[in-house]
Protein backbone atom coordinates (compact mmCIF):
# COMPACT_ATOMS: atom_id res chain seq x y z
CA UNK A 1 0.00 0.00 0.00
CA UNK A 2 2.73 2.44 0.85
CA UNK A 3 4.35 2.02 -2.59
CA UNK A 4 1.11 3.06 -4.28
CA UNK A 5 0.59 6.01 -1.95
CA UNK A 6 4.05 7.48 -2.52
CA UNK A 7 3.74 6.95 -6.27
CA UNK A 8 0.45 8.84 -6.36
CA UNK A 9 1.91 11.69 -4.29
CA UNK A 10 4.91 12.03 -6.58
CA UNK A 11 2.62 12.08 -9.62
CA UNK A 12 0.61 14.91 -8.05
CA UNK A 13 3.78 16.83 -7.23
CA UNK A 14 5.19 16.47 -10.71
CA UNK A 15 1.94 17.20 -12.54
CA UNK A 16 1.44 20.61 -14.18
CA UNK A 17 4.22 23.05 -14.86
CA UNK A 18 7.12 20.78 -13.86
CA UNK A 19 5.92 17.61 -15.56
CA UNK A 20 8.56 17.75 -18.30
CA UNK A 21 11.98 16.15 -17.93
CA UNK A 22 14.57 18.40 -16.24
CA UNK A 23 16.78 20.46 -18.55
CA UNK A 24 20.47 19.97 -17.82
CA UNK A 25 22.24 23.27 -17.13
CA UNK A 26 26.04 23.49 -16.81
CA UNK A 27 27.42 26.11 -14.44
CA UNK A 28 29.34 27.95 -17.16
CA UNK A 29 26.21 28.39 -19.25
CA UNK A 30 24.23 29.60 -16.23
CA UNK A 31 26.83 32.24 -15.34
CA UNK A 32 27.06 33.46 -18.92
CA UNK A 33 23.29 33.78 -19.20
CA UNK A 34 23.11 35.62 -15.88
CA UNK A 35 25.75 38.13 -16.97
CA UNK A 36 23.83 38.82 -20.17
CA UNK A 37 20.17 38.61 -19.18
CA UNK A 38 19.87 39.48 -15.51
CA UNK A 39 17.50 42.42 -14.81
CA UNK A 40 20.19 44.52 -13.11
CA UNK A 41 22.49 44.32 -16.14
CA UNK A 42 19.89 45.93 -18.41
CA UNK A 43 19.59 48.88 -16.04
CA UNK A 44 23.37 49.28 -15.91
CA UNK A 45 23.54 49.32 -19.71
CA UNK A 46 20.86 52.00 -19.83
CA UNK A 47 22.86 54.13 -17.37
CA UNK A 48 25.94 53.70 -19.56
CA UNK A 49 23.97 54.99 -22.56
CA UNK A 50 22.93 58.02 -20.50
CA UNK A 51 26.58 58.68 -19.65
CA UNK A 52 27.48 58.51 -23.35
CA UNK A 53 24.85 61.15 -23.99
CA UNK A 54 26.44 63.37 -21.33
CA UNK A 55 29.68 63.34 -23.35
CA UNK A 56 27.88 64.56 -26.46
CA UNK A 57 26.16 67.20 -24.39
CA UNK A 58 29.49 68.46 -23.00
CA UNK A 59 30.93 68.71 -26.50
CA UNK A 60 28.03 70.79 -27.79
CA UNK A 61 28.63 74.53 -28.13
CA UNK A 62 26.11 77.10 -26.97
CA UNK A 63 23.48 77.82 -29.66
CA UNK A 64 23.76 80.83 -31.93
CA UNK A 65 21.71 83.86 -30.93
CA UNK A 66 19.91 85.46 -33.90
CA UNK A 67 18.56 89.00 -33.62
CA UNK A 68 16.27 90.93 -35.96
CA UNK A 69 15.24 94.55 -35.54
CA UNK A 70 13.56 97.47 -37.31
CA UNK A 71 12.45 101.05 -36.68
CA UNK A 72 11.56 104.48 -38.18
CA UNK A 73 14.95 105.98 -37.52
CA UNK A 74 18.44 104.80 -38.31
CA UNK A 75 19.17 102.01 -38.40
CA UNK A 76 15.89 101.17 -40.12
CA UNK A 77 16.61 97.48 -39.88
CA UNK A 78 19.25 95.14 -38.46
CA UNK A 79 20.03 91.45 -38.51
CA UNK A 80 22.77 89.79 -36.55
CA UNK A 81 24.09 86.66 -34.93
CA UNK A 82 26.21 86.11 -31.84
CA UNK A 83 28.00 83.11 -30.38
CA UNK A 84 28.89 82.56 -26.75
CA UNK A 85 32.40 81.11 -26.66
CA UNK A 86 33.56 78.69 -23.99
CA UNK A 87 36.24 79.84 -21.59
CA UNK A 88 39.58 78.32 -22.67
CA UNK A 89 39.96 74.95 -20.96
CA UNK A 90 36.47 74.87 -19.42
CA UNK A 91 34.78 72.96 -22.24
CA UNK A 92 37.62 70.44 -22.41
CA UNK A 93 37.31 69.90 -18.65
CA UNK A 94 33.57 69.31 -18.98
CA UNK A 95 34.21 66.79 -21.76
CA UNK A 96 36.83 64.98 -19.66
CA UNK A 97 34.43 64.87 -16.71
CA UNK A 98 31.73 63.34 -18.91
CA UNK A 99 34.18 60.80 -20.36
CA UNK A 100 35.21 59.76 -16.87
CA UNK A 101 31.51 59.41 -16.13
CA UNK A 102 31.29 56.94 -19.02
CA UNK A 103 34.22 54.97 -17.58
CA UNK A 104 32.46 54.93 -14.22
CA UNK A 105 29.22 53.71 -15.83
CA UNK A 106 31.13 51.00 -17.70
CA UNK A 107 32.74 49.87 -14.46
CA UNK A 108 29.35 49.81 -12.78
CA UNK A 109 27.98 47.74 -15.66
CA UNK A 110 30.79 45.21 -15.35
CA UNK A 111 30.30 45.17 -11.58
CA UNK A 112 26.60 44.54 -12.15
CA UNK A 113 27.50 41.60 -14.37
CA UNK A 114 29.77 40.25 -11.61
CA UNK A 115 26.97 40.67 -9.09
CA UNK A 116 24.57 38.85 -11.40
CA UNK A 117 27.13 36.05 -11.75
CA UNK A 118 27.48 35.81 -7.98
CA UNK A 119 23.71 35.72 -7.46
CA UNK A 120 23.35 33.12 -10.19
CA UNK A 121 26.14 31.01 -8.63
CA UNK A 122 24.38 31.05 -5.26
CA UNK A 123 21.03 30.23 -6.86
CA UNK A 124 22.63 27.49 -8.99
CA UNK A 125 24.24 25.75 -6.04
CA UNK A 126 21.16 26.29 -3.87
CA UNK A 127 19.31 24.28 -6.49
CA UNK A 128 22.11 21.72 -6.59
CA UNK A 129 22.01 21.46 -2.79
CA UNK A 130 18.26 20.91 -2.86
CA UNK A 131 18.68 18.27 -5.58
CA UNK A 132 21.36 16.48 -3.57
CA UNK A 133 19.23 16.65 -0.43
CA UNK A 134 16.36 15.15 -2.43
CA UNK A 135 18.70 12.33 -3.52
CA UNK A 136 19.74 11.86 0.10
CA UNK A 137 16.08 11.72 1.11
CA UNK A 138 15.47 9.15 -1.63
CA UNK A 139 18.35 7.07 -0.31
CA UNK A 140 16.99 7.35 3.24
CA UNK A 141 13.59 6.21 1.95
CA UNK A 142 15.16 3.17 0.32
CA UNK A 143 16.87 2.24 3.61
CA UNK A 144 13.60 2.80 5.49
CA UNK A 145 11.81 0.46 3.11
CA UNK A 146 14.45 -2.22 3.62
CA UNK A 147 14.12 -1.77 7.37
CA UNK A 148 10.35 -2.12 7.11
CA UNK A 149 10.70 -5.31 5.08
CA UNK A 150 13.12 -6.69 7.66
CA UNK A 151 10.77 -5.78 10.52
CA UNK A 152 7.86 -7.41 8.65
CA UNK A 153 9.86 -10.61 8.19
CA UNK A 154 11.03 -10.71 11.82
CA UNK A 155 7.51 -10.05 13.08
CA UNK A 156 6.08 -12.83 10.94
CA UNK A 157 8.71 -15.27 12.26
CA UNK A 158 8.17 -14.13 15.86
CA UNK A 159 11.69 -12.75 16.17
CA UNK A 160 10.49 -9.18 16.78
CA UNK A 161 7.45 -7.61 18.39
CA UNK A 162 4.72 -5.84 16.45
CA UNK A 163 6.05 -2.53 17.84
CA UNK A 164 9.10 -2.88 15.59
CA UNK A 165 6.86 -3.18 12.54
CA UNK A 166 4.78 -0.13 13.53
CA UNK A 167 7.91 1.95 14.15
CA UNK A 168 9.42 0.85 10.84
CA UNK A 169 6.26 1.88 8.99
CA UNK A 170 6.32 5.29 10.71
CA UNK A 171 9.96 5.75 9.76
CA UNK A 172 9.18 4.89 6.14
CA UNK A 173 6.23 7.32 6.04
CA UNK A 174 8.38 10.06 7.54
CA UNK A 175 11.04 9.42 4.88
CA UNK A 176 8.38 9.70 2.17
CA UNK A 177 7.22 13.06 3.53
CA UNK A 178 10.79 14.38 3.67
CA UNK A 179 11.38 13.32 0.08
CA UNK A 180 8.25 15.10 -1.14
CA UNK A 181 9.27 18.26 0.76
CA UNK A 182 12.71 18.23 -0.86
CA UNK A 183 11.22 17.68 -4.31
CA UNK A 184 9.02 20.72 -3.82
CA UNK A 185 12.05 22.76 -2.78
CA UNK A 186 13.83 21.68 -5.96
CA UNK A 187 10.95 23.02 -8.07
CA UNK A 188 10.84 26.32 -6.20
CA UNK A 189 14.59 26.94 -6.43
CA UNK A 190 14.57 25.99 -10.10
CA UNK A 191 12.00 28.73 -10.75
CA UNK A 192 14.12 31.26 -8.85
CA UNK A 193 17.19 30.40 -10.91
CA UNK A 194 15.17 30.63 -14.13
CA UNK A 195 14.20 34.20 -13.20
CA UNK A 196 17.85 35.21 -12.88
CA UNK A 197 18.63 33.65 -16.26
CA UNK A 198 15.61 35.03 -18.09
CA UNK A 199 14.27 31.52 -18.71
CA UNK A 200 10.82 30.01 -18.49
CA UNK A 201 10.29 29.17 -14.79
CA UNK A 202 7.96 26.33 -15.74
CA UNK A 203 10.87 24.28 -17.07
CA UNK A 204 12.69 22.34 -14.35
CA UNK A 205 16.44 22.96 -14.44
CA UNK A 206 18.96 20.27 -13.58
CA UNK A 207 22.30 21.61 -12.28
CA UNK A 208 25.47 19.66 -12.92
CA UNK A 209 27.71 18.78 -10.01
CA UNK A 210 31.33 19.78 -10.54
CA UNK A 211 34.59 20.17 -8.66
CA UNK A 212 34.82 22.64 -5.77
CA UNK A 213 36.15 26.14 -6.48
CA UNK A 214 39.87 26.79 -6.47
CA UNK A 215 41.31 28.63 -3.48
CA UNK A 216 43.42 31.52 -4.73
CA UNK A 217 45.91 33.25 -2.49
CA UNK A 218 44.64 36.34 -0.72
CA UNK A 219 47.40 38.42 -2.33
CA UNK A 220 46.32 37.40 -5.83
CA UNK A 221 42.70 38.17 -5.03
CA UNK A 222 43.59 41.61 -3.64
CA UNK A 223 45.63 42.31 -6.77
CA UNK A 224 42.72 41.41 -9.03
CA UNK A 225 40.33 43.43 -6.90
CA UNK A 226 42.50 46.54 -7.22
CA UNK A 227 42.17 46.32 -11.02
CA UNK A 228 38.54 45.24 -11.03
CA UNK A 229 35.91 47.31 -12.87
CA UNK A 230 34.32 48.44 -9.60
CA UNK A 231 37.61 49.85 -8.30
CA UNK A 232 38.18 51.57 -11.64
CA UNK A 233 34.66 53.02 -11.46
CA UNK A 234 35.42 54.61 -8.07
CA UNK A 235 38.65 56.08 -9.46
CA UNK A 236 36.77 57.39 -12.48
CA UNK A 237 34.32 59.09 -10.12
CA UNK A 238 37.23 60.95 -8.50
CA UNK A 239 38.69 61.99 -11.86
CA UNK A 240 35.26 63.17 -13.04
CA UNK A 241 34.81 65.24 -9.88
CA UNK A 242 38.28 66.78 -10.32
CA UNK A 243 37.54 67.69 -13.94
CA UNK A 244 34.19 69.18 -12.94
CA UNK A 245 35.87 71.28 -10.26
CA UNK A 246 38.44 72.55 -12.75
CA UNK A 247 35.67 73.49 -15.17
CA UNK A 248 33.73 75.28 -12.40
CA UNK A 249 36.82 77.31 -11.49
CA UNK A 250 37.52 78.30 -15.08
CA UNK A 251 33.91 79.26 -15.63
CA UNK A 252 34.27 81.91 -12.94
CA UNK A 253 36.18 83.96 -15.53
CA UNK A 254 34.22 86.31 -17.85
CA UNK A 255 32.72 84.38 -20.76
CA UNK A 256 33.08 86.14 -24.18
CA UNK A 257 30.39 86.35 -26.82
CA UNK A 258 31.25 87.39 -30.40
CA UNK A 259 28.62 88.95 -32.64
CA UNK A 260 28.24 90.41 -36.14
CA UNK A 261 25.27 92.35 -37.46
CA UNK A 262 24.15 94.04 -40.68
CA UNK A 263 22.36 97.38 -40.33
CA UNK A 264 20.43 99.35 -42.91
CA UNK A 265 20.55 103.14 -42.72
CA UNK A 266 19.47 106.07 -44.92
CA UNK A 267 16.33 106.28 -46.99
CA UNK A 268 14.46 103.00 -46.63
CA UNK A 269 17.59 101.47 -45.10
CA UNK A 270 19.31 101.22 -48.44
CA UNK A 271 22.80 101.74 -47.03
CA UNK A 272 24.05 98.55 -45.40
CA UNK A 273 26.77 98.54 -42.79
CA UNK A 274 28.39 95.74 -40.81
CA UNK A 275 28.91 95.98 -37.07
CA UNK A 276 30.87 93.64 -34.80
CA UNK A 277 30.53 93.18 -31.05
CA UNK A 278 32.36 91.53 -28.18
CA UNK A 279 30.41 91.00 -24.98
CA UNK A 280 31.45 89.45 -21.67
CA UNK A 281 29.36 87.65 -19.04
CA UNK A 282 30.99 88.73 -15.78
CA UNK A 283 30.09 86.93 -12.54
CA UNK A 284 28.99 89.20 -9.75
CA UNK A 285 31.83 89.41 -7.19
CA UNK A 286 30.99 87.46 -4.05
CA UNK A 287 28.01 85.73 -5.66
CA UNK A 288 27.51 82.77 -7.97
CA UNK A 289 29.82 80.33 -6.14
CA UNK A 290 27.14 77.65 -5.93
CA UNK A 291 28.53 75.56 -8.80
CA UNK A 292 32.06 75.82 -7.44
CA UNK A 293 31.05 74.86 -3.91
CA UNK A 294 29.04 71.92 -5.19
CA UNK A 295 31.97 70.68 -7.29
CA UNK A 296 34.32 70.88 -4.31
CA UNK A 297 31.84 68.97 -2.15
CA UNK A 298 31.35 66.34 -4.88
CA UNK A 299 35.10 65.76 -5.03
CA UNK A 300 35.26 65.23 -1.27
CA UNK A 301 32.33 62.82 -1.48
CA UNK A 302 34.04 60.86 -4.28
CA UNK A 303 37.20 60.46 -2.18
CA UNK A 304 35.23 59.37 0.88
CA UNK A 305 33.16 56.85 -1.08
CA UNK A 306 36.25 55.40 -2.73
CA UNK A 307 38.03 55.02 0.62
CA UNK A 308 34.98 53.47 2.27
CA UNK A 309 34.51 51.12 -0.68
CA UNK A 310 38.14 49.96 -0.48
CA UNK A 311 37.90 49.31 3.25
CA UNK A 312 34.59 47.50 2.93
CA UNK A 313 35.77 45.31 0.08
CA UNK A 314 39.01 44.48 1.91
CA UNK A 315 37.04 43.31 4.95
CA UNK A 316 34.64 41.29 2.79
CA UNK A 317 37.49 39.74 0.81
CA UNK A 318 39.33 38.58 3.93
CA UNK A 319 36.15 37.18 5.50
CA UNK A 320 35.06 35.35 2.33
CA UNK A 321 38.57 33.98 1.81
CA UNK A 322 38.61 32.57 5.35
CA UNK A 323 35.18 31.01 4.88
CA UNK A 324 36.16 29.48 1.56
CA UNK A 325 39.33 27.95 3.00
CA UNK A 326 37.45 26.47 5.94
CA UNK A 327 34.63 25.13 3.76
CA UNK A 328 37.07 23.48 1.33
CA UNK A 329 38.97 21.85 4.21
CA UNK A 330 35.73 20.52 5.71
CA UNK A 331 34.56 19.27 2.32
CA UNK A 332 37.79 17.37 1.82
CA UNK A 333 37.38 15.63 5.18
CA UNK A 334 33.83 14.63 4.32
CA UNK A 335 34.86 13.20 0.95
CA UNK A 336 37.96 11.40 2.16
CA UNK A 337 36.92 9.99 5.54
CA UNK A 338 33.46 10.78 6.87
CA UNK A 339 31.14 9.81 4.02
CA UNK A 340 32.73 6.38 3.30
CA UNK A 341 32.57 5.50 7.01
CA UNK A 342 28.97 6.71 7.20
CA UNK A 343 27.85 4.47 4.35
CA UNK A 344 29.60 1.48 5.89
CA UNK A 345 28.05 2.13 9.30
CA UNK A 346 24.56 2.49 7.85
CA UNK A 347 24.82 -0.77 5.92
CA UNK A 348 26.27 -2.61 8.94
CA UNK A 349 23.38 -1.43 11.13
CA UNK A 350 20.83 -2.73 8.62
CA UNK A 351 22.53 -6.11 8.31
CA UNK A 352 22.84 -6.35 12.09
CA UNK A 353 19.11 -5.79 12.52
CA UNK A 354 18.25 -8.31 9.84
CA UNK A 355 20.40 -10.89 11.61
CA UNK A 356 18.73 -10.11 14.95
CA UNK A 357 21.93 -8.87 16.59
CA UNK A 358 20.60 -5.35 17.30
CA UNK A 359 17.31 -3.60 17.99
CA UNK A 360 15.35 -1.47 15.51
CA UNK A 361 16.16 1.65 17.54
CA UNK A 362 19.85 1.19 16.75
CA UNK A 363 19.08 0.93 13.04
CA UNK A 364 16.91 4.07 13.15
CA UNK A 365 19.64 5.95 14.99
CA UNK A 366 22.22 4.89 12.39
CA UNK A 367 19.90 5.86 9.55
CA UNK A 368 19.23 9.31 10.99
CA UNK A 369 22.93 9.86 11.68
CA UNK A 370 23.79 8.89 8.10
CA UNK A 371 21.16 11.24 6.68
CA UNK A 372 22.40 14.10 8.87
CA UNK A 373 26.01 13.44 7.88
CA UNK A 374 25.20 13.47 4.17
CA UNK A 375 23.27 16.71 4.65
CA UNK A 376 26.30 18.22 6.40
CA UNK A 377 28.53 17.22 3.50
CA UNK A 378 26.10 18.79 1.03
CA UNK A 379 26.00 21.94 3.16
CA UNK A 380 29.81 22.07 3.22
CA UNK A 381 29.88 21.92 -0.57
CA UNK A 382 27.29 24.70 -0.78
CA UNK A 383 29.19 26.82 1.76
CA UNK A 384 32.30 26.60 -0.40
CA UNK A 385 30.44 27.80 -3.47
CA UNK A 386 28.63 30.53 -1.51
CA UNK A 387 31.94 31.77 -0.09
CA UNK A 388 33.43 31.81 -3.59
CA UNK A 389 30.44 33.83 -4.82
CA UNK A 390 30.94 36.30 -1.96
CA UNK A 391 34.63 36.45 -2.83
CA UNK A 392 33.85 37.34 -6.46
CA UNK A 393 31.29 39.90 -5.38
CA UNK A 394 33.71 41.61 -2.99
CA UNK A 395 36.53 41.55 -5.56
CA UNK A 396 34.25 42.94 -8.25
CA UNK A 397 35.68 40.52 -10.81
CA UNK A 398 35.21 36.92 -11.93
CA UNK A 399 37.81 34.76 -10.17
CA UNK A 400 37.18 31.50 -12.05
CA UNK A 401 38.47 33.00 -15.32
CA UNK A 402 42.11 33.48 -16.23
Amino acid sequence: MHLASIASLIIVLKSGVLAKAPEELPLKAALAEAAAKAPGVSEARAREAVAQGEVEGARTLAPLAVSLGGGWNDPHWSAGISQRLPIPGARAARVRAAEHGVHSAQGERHASEVQSRAEARRAYFSLLRATQLANTASRALAIAREAEEAAQLRFQTGAAPELDLVQARLARASAEAQLLTQQGEVGALSAELALLLGRDPRRLLQPVSGPPPRLLSLEEILSRASQAPLAQARQADILAAEATLRAARLERWPAPSLGVAAEGEGPRGASVFLRGSLDFEVPVPGLGRGELDRAEASLRVAHVLAADDRQRRLSELVAAHQRLGAALAALERFSADILPATEATERMALESYRAGRSALASLNDARRAATDTRAQAIEASFNAQAAFAALELAAGAALDEN
